[in-house]
């Protein structure tokens, strides 16, 4: 791994050793890993869980393997961190900052790794920060289990470039996005809207299209999207949907006959079609919705369909 970053901690506590924990850990303290190359580097890990059932059983087994200190409880030791990484859970993360305070220092950096939203990180940072600790918000962009540590993050909060620092310096790509804690966080879950529910629409897609014989045929006619890229491709599909809808509504509703015809349910297709009849109910004035940009479109969208009142 490469070294060269502003922001050098000495000591790193991992809170949590679950998956991404494990994942973590096994990048700065595995061979060439950041912990041996300078001789005052330290990590140390806790999870409440550590040698409880098979689980637990597995994450100290994993620690021993690593020569990783790792306890149960919440304890002084961590008052020689310099940062702080929260992997715990997302219910659990209100729990493991206020359980932490009580021994870090003022300037430790506390990132939080878990999957909530804006505000619940909001919550999750005021545990901290009144003690003078530093919050950084972070949102990981992949999965540990295939990308270890070296994961894409997106970064949030006052330190957030010490910790982009450091983040690249172990090899995980990092993007700074704001000052703003709760931001990085907030772009995951609103990300998580879109690749979720393509997530679900994949496997209705891919069920039926199996049951037909046509799981290849179908992939391999997505080349329109592949050429421009699925952020451009959702931009497109949004303002398109505001003179789009009807036609677009009356073929969902024929790909929904096909998916009887299947014997697949059409639970998401159900939702797309209650989704188009929302904008075509919406009586659209055809002057206003023609040749509109992004930002134009997403208003309309917000203002006159989607009801503001929910």
């Amino acid at each position: 791994m490469a070294q060269s970053s502003t922001f050098d901690p000495q000591t790193v506590a991992l809170l949590g050793l679950g998956e991404a924990g494990s994942a973590i850990a096994r990048g700065l303290c595995g061979e060439g890993g950041w912990r041996e190359a300078a001789p005052n580097r330290q990590v140390i890990a806790i999870d409440i869980a550590l040698g409880e059932g098979a689980r637990g059983q597995a994450m100290a087994a994993r620690a021993e393997a690593l020569e990783l200190p790792a306890v149960r409880d919440y304890t002084d030791a961590l008052s020689s961190a310099d940062l702080v990484i929260s992997v715990v859970t997302g219910e659990d993360a209100p729990v493991a900052a206020r359980m932490a305070c009580a021994w870090l220092r003022p300037g430790t950096i506390y990132a939080d790794f878990n999957a909530i939203t804006g505000p619940q990180v909001k919550a999750v940072a005021s545990e901290l920060t009144p003690a003078g600790i530093d919050f950084v918000d972070v949102a990981v962009m992949g999965s540990f289990m295939a990308m270890g540590h070296r994961i894409p993050l997106v970064l949030a909060g006052p330190r957030a470039g010490d910790l982009a620092d450091f983040a690249e310096a172990i090899g995980a790509p990092a993007k700074v996005l704001s000052d703003g804690i709760g931001d990085a966080s907030a772009v995951k879950i609103l990300r998580s809207i879109l690749m979720k529910g393509i997530e679900a629409l994949s496997v209705e897609f891919l069920v039926a299209a199996r049951r037909q014989g046509l799981v290849d045929q179908v992939l391999d006619n997505l080349g329109d999207v592949d050429a421009l890229g699925l952020a451009k491709f959702v931009k497109v599909m949004a303002i398109t949907h505001l003179t789009h809808a009807k036609r677009r509504m009356e073929e969902i509703e024929k790909a929904m006959q096909n998916l009887d015809e299947t014997g697949v349910p059409a639970l998401m297709s159900e939702a797309i079609r209650r989704s188009h009849q929302r904008t075509v109910d919406a009586g659209l004035d055809p002057a206003e919705i023609a040749d509109v940009d992004l930002d134009t479109a997403i208003r309309i969208l917000d203002e006159q369909v989607v009801d503001p009142r929910n």
